[in-house]
């Protein structure tokens, strides 16, 4: 019986031993704090949970914290990426260093002096770097040591040192130009870019992985791992297409609460976060810059997972690490609790937005009443009958095929036609081999056309709008009070007919870069709550919920329960006994039966 215990124990074994989380969020938002409750020795997970539980949430995080708070938590490695900037401004030569800190690229470049003092920091760490080699595969057992040292305590001591000197404000400034210029050509002081180091950084957090890995098995300890923090979506990409387990969480907090931490724990001046924001939440990325330009936005609406840090809350240390607790546990052992409501609402508008034929951006929406049953769902497209932008070729119109696809005005507007030729003509011609589908954005053809940024020449309607729809579609349904669920907040447009209908609380996960909250949002009586999404979706809701088998069975196996309806077959020892036994006592009986008759005859 002990057996079947140890079968369950190795079925799970992989996801408690080896699990790797890389965190994202704009600056401020709490990575490094959630990076730091996951390297210490506890959880410490309250026995209260936090605030807004409803009576079954709790009865899960109370499941939950039992699990973990007992032999199930491990510290998990960190690895900084920040170090690895570090490491890539160690391997420039003094002169390319100097050259590189004080040039004109930068809003305040560094005088010599300072320049000169910061690359000296580095002296020490290169020298050893210089003894390890340069070899990075079958490391012996002492090399593992020395390379793990390096990385994960040389490193981010020195990067900390550079920052001390340079200041919070200028080292960002710098580490952030650093990291891009890594990401467009494997060097920190070079930005051309360079195709074949498009995952020059992904790979260096890749052989850490396995670096972090061999020391804890060398250790004889579970790895788990976190990376703080991912900033470009590619380097998640990498990392989720090479380990199951490797989840992208994102931690986010209100926007006022961001600046608040900017302002007051870091001391930058609103000057110095408009241009962090800036480069961390760009209006457009276009050409080469997508592939290594920091994208924060891009990199939340691909998360696994989402939490909210509530800094502006008394049980912030509650809620933050009670929700870390809450995943990690799922990640060890899936299945061990249900989804939340919220969770489950938010997944169908996620699956929804597969739907959507919008070729700049897929939004899911879902509608529900005040108990989050769903009443509609909706996705951004074209209204029913009409052919959605990614089935459309500008190769077919400007060729004159399909032409009911199209409207009157793309096929016979002339300055829409001069622009549409003027913009794709040379490139169907000297791309005939690519074989892709030549799929155009109208309103953005009719916006260049304008000189505007108008969004009412889109084609598709918001998802929002056609989940509002589908409701007075077919027959109408009370909305008061209810709840819309999207997985981008809704713009100006759409935030309106929400106010209009009543809705109670609109959950989202990516803000959408309008004035919608300020302007709609936040004026009149009955004005909706806004609250960003906290959980999980995609491929993690199935991975983190979908038991590996029924937890009846599990418990059947690992506590050897007995099945009373269907009792264990008795040994063969057991039946030869237990024949004896009943041979003797139809002795017995067949001796009093034999007594009973000669009375009764005696009687007679």
């Amino acid at each position: 019986m002990q057996d079947t215990s140890l079968a369950i124990s190795s079925v799970y074994e992989d996801a408690k031993d080896f699990l790797i989380i890389g965190l994202t969020g704009r600056t401020g938002s709490g990575c490094s704090t959630a990076a730091q409750k996951l390297c210490g020795g506890s959880l410490d997970v309250p026995s209260e949970g936090y605030e807004g539980l409803t009576r079954n949430e709790f009865k899960k995080h109370q499941i939950i914290k039992k699990y973990i708070d007992g032999s199930n938590w491990a510290p998990f490695y960190k690895i900084e990426a920040s170090s690895i900037i570090t490491y890539h401004l160690m391997m420039l030569s003094s002169d390319d260093f100097l050259t590189y800190f004080s040039s004109d690229t930068f809003a305040q470049p560094l005088d010599g002096e300072l320049a000169l003092e910061v690359f000296s920091f580095f002296d020490k760490v290169r020298e050893k770097n210089k003894d390890l080699g340069g070899k990075r595969s079958n490391l012996e057992s002492h090399e593992i040591d020395a390379w793990f040292e390096l990385y994960f305590f040389d490193l981010p001591a020195l990067t900390k040192l550079v920052m001390g000197s340079l200041g919070r404000a200028k080292f960002t400034q710098f580490y952030q130009r650093a990291g891009d210029n890594v990401r467009a050509s494997g060097k920190a002081n070079d930005s051309s870019f360079d195709p074949d180091q498009l995952f020059n950084f992904p790979k260096h957090l890749n052989f850490l992985i396995k670096l972090a890995h061999k020391k804890a098995r060398v250790e004889k300890m579970p790895c788990r791992i976190v990376v703080d923090a991912i900033r470009n979506p590619y380097e998640a990409f990498f990392l989720k297409r090479r380990y199951a387990n490797f989840y992208l969480v994102s931690i986010n907090t209100s926007n006022e609460e961001r600046l608040r931490s900017l302002r007051e724990y870091r001391k930058l001046s609103d000057d110095e976060i408009k241009v962090l924001d800036d480069k961390e939440y760009p209006e457009k990325i276009s050409g080469s810059k997508k592939f290594i330009a920091q994208n924060i936005q891009e990199c939340i609406e691909v998360s696994d997972i989402h939490i909210h840090n509530s800094k502006d809350s008394e049980y912030t240390h509650n809620d933050l690490v009670s929700q870390l607790a809450w995943y990690v546990t799922l990640m060890m052992h899936p299945g061990l609790v249900m989804p939340t409501s919220i969770e489950n609402c938010m997944q169908i508008a996620y699956t929804a937005k597969q739907n959507s034929g919008c070729i700049s951006r897929q939004v899911g929406a879902v509608v529900t009443d005040d108990t989050y049953s769903v009443k509609s769902v909706g996705w951004n497209s074209t209204p029913q009958g009409q052919i959605p932008c990614l089935l459309r070729s500008a190769e077919d119109l400007i060729e004159g095929r399909n032409e009911s696809d199209y409207s009157e005005y793309e096929l016979k507007n002339p300055s829409f036609r001069k622009a549409l030729n003027e913009k794709y003509s040379n490139l169907i011609a000297t791309n005939k081999e690519s074989n892709r589908n030549f799929s155009f954005c109208f309103k953005s053809i009719q916006n260049e056309i304008e000189g505007e940024k108008n969004q009412v020449h889109t084609r598709a309607l918001h998802a929002e709008e056609n989940a509002f729809m589908q409701i007075a579609k077919h027959g109408g349904q009370k909305l008061l009070g209810g709840v819309l669920f999207t997985t981008a907040s809704p713009c100006e447009l759409c935030a309106k007919k929400a106010y209009q209908l009543g809705l109670k609380k609109i959950v989202y996960i990516d803000p959408y870069p309008g004035i919608a909250t300020q302007h709609i949002l936040s004026a009149g009586i009955n004005k909706p709550d806004l609250e960003l999404f906290r959980g999980a979706v995609g491929r993690a809701f199935y991975q983190l919920y979908q038991p590996l088998m029924p937890y009846k069975d599990e418990m059947e196996l690992v506590f050897h329960i007995p099945n009373f309806h269907n009792p264990k077959k008795p040994s063969k020892a057991f039946l030869k006994k237990d024949n004896e036994a009943l041979v003797e006592a139809n002795k017995v009986l067949q001796a009093e039966v034999d007594a009973l008759r000669l009375l009764v005859k005696g009687s007679a």
